[in-house]
């Protein structure tokens, strides 16, 4: 019984390193998994605070003309009755900021329609 297991025990080791050699060697020499193409990003735009009042109010026309052609679409899809939630939602959102740029708060900034209020000391000074 010593010698069958003395035989027995290498030719088990050899059978296991034959049958795993091939996957062993397909992972050595498999390329590596692609990677998808890198997404090119439009230029980054500069700063709001960098820019002059003519490139502001550009900006604001295009951002209007981006948001009326929006509101178009979904207007559309509306009347067609094929809007999602997702769009029905959007279209809400849209019309409230449309109608913002139609009315805007006069003064502007927070503390109401006068602006911010000053701050006086106890003697009546702003301080």
């Amino acid at each position: 019984m010593s010698s069958l297991m003395k035989i027995s025990i290498p030719s088990l080791l050899a059978s296991v390193l034959l049958i795993a050699s091939p996957a062993l060697r397909a992972a050595e020499t498999a390329p590596a998994p692609a990677t998808p193409p890198a997404v090119t990003a439009p230029a980054p735009r500069p700063p709001a605070e960098n820019l002059t009042p003519e490139e502001r109010s550009k900006r604001r026309k295009e951002a209007a003309e981006k948001r009326d052609a929006k509101l178009k679409d979904l207007r559309d899809k509306k009347a067609a009755g094929t809007l999602s939630d997702t769009e029905k939602t959007q279209l809400e959102r849209l019309e409230k900021q449309a109608s913002r740029s139609k009315n805007p708060r006069r003064g502007g900034g927070k503390g109401g329609p006068g602006g911010q209020k000053s701050r006086k000391s106890a003697d009546g000074k702003d301080a």
